[in-house]
């Protein structure tokens, strides 16, 4: 007998590129479920330790899925059993800006040879054109691919209280799903999506942890540079780029507001800032929604709260 689910929370609205929580409760012996947004699958977790059975899922409709695209929570048993259930939500389109990027020979002559050099994913072309367009579009994927399995290092519950926190006094430089256009010697180069935010206030500005939680990633990491990663639990976690020092260690617990380091430009960076993302199971998802205290009551902390 396959798995039941029945949903618990009405009503749910996204946004494009944006986050939800759902409520739902399974069957006893249901050993996986979650929420499926075409090819992103995104698990669900226990309200709390005492009901098991009752779950909450944080689920996302990623910047480049169509919004006619149908979410449906999925849930499984040992037995191979699978149920697939609709829930009622409402997904509202969004539009991302463009930007279009020069690229010198002074840039890439600076910012890709150390890249290269602590990388081994990628390999010198002989050309540096070949060598940028290596970095900024295939080692861009292989950590795409990489923020999946650190997002896998979450904790069963959530380690924070309050909304997140954004860099005080900064300048958006970039925002959330910008589309860029890469130009060398008039010619466009390459194409790809940014998908954080690059945040600015002056050189060496101390960068302070966006909320409570445990870091899983305090390094070199490619095209982010020096790198901070903090999980906040049930797959929620955030990234620090371009850092020029780190404070912290993998395995430390920090809280809201604590330093984690000073802004910088190691990596893919042209000047001195921070490029922040907020992920959800390793798929970034916009973060204004994250440093926005109306949406988390209206959003997370109503549905939960009868289960506090």
């Amino acid at each position: 007998q396959p798995p039941q689910v029945d949903v618990l929370s009405p009503q749910q609205y996204v946004n494009q590129g944006g986050s939800e929580l759902v409520i739902f409760k399974v069957s006893p012996g249901t050993t996986e479920s979650g929420v499926q947004v075409g090819k992103y699958f995104f698990p669900s977790w226990p309200v709390k330790d005492s009901m098991p059975e009752t779950r909450m899922c944080l689920f996302a409709y990623s910047y480049e899925v169509d919004p006619q695209t149908p979410a449906r929570i999925v849930a499984r048993d040992d037995a191979g059993n699978e149920t697939v259930s609709n829930f009622n939500y409402r997904v509202f389109p969004k539009q991302f800006q463009s930007d279009t990027i020069d690229i010198s020979d002074d840039f890439m002559a600076r910012v890709v040879p150390p890249i290269l050099s602590q990388t081994t994913e990628v390999q010198d072309q002989g050309d540096p054109v070949k060598n940028f367009l290596e970095v900024n579009g295939r080692l861009r994927e292989i950590e795409a691919k990489q923020l999946v399995d650190f997002s896998r290092q979450t904790s069963p519950h959530f380690l924070w209280t309050q909304p997140f926190i954004q860099l005080g006094n900064s300048k958006v430089e970039a925002a959330f799903a910008d589309r860029r256009t890469y130009m060398h010697n008039g010619e466009v180069i390459d194409h790809q999506t940014h998908l954080g935010f690059d945040l600015a206030v002056t050189a060496h500005t101390p960068v302070k942890a966006a909320n409570d939680g445990l870091v899983v990633h305090a390094s070199y990491f490619g095209i982010y540079g020096n790198a901070v990663i903090i999980d906040h639990g049930c797959g929620l976690q955030t990234l620090y780029g371009h850092l020029s020092s780190i404070d912290v260690k993998p395995g430390e617990t920090v809280k809201r507001g604590q330093q984690i380091g000073l802004s910088g430009q190691t990596g893919l960076a042209g000047g001195d800032h921070l490029h922040f993302s907020v992920l959800l199971d390793g798929i970034p998802v916009n973060p204004v929604e994250w440093w926005d205290p109306h949406w988390i009551h209206d959003r997370i902390e109503t549905k939960l709260a009868p289960y506090r």
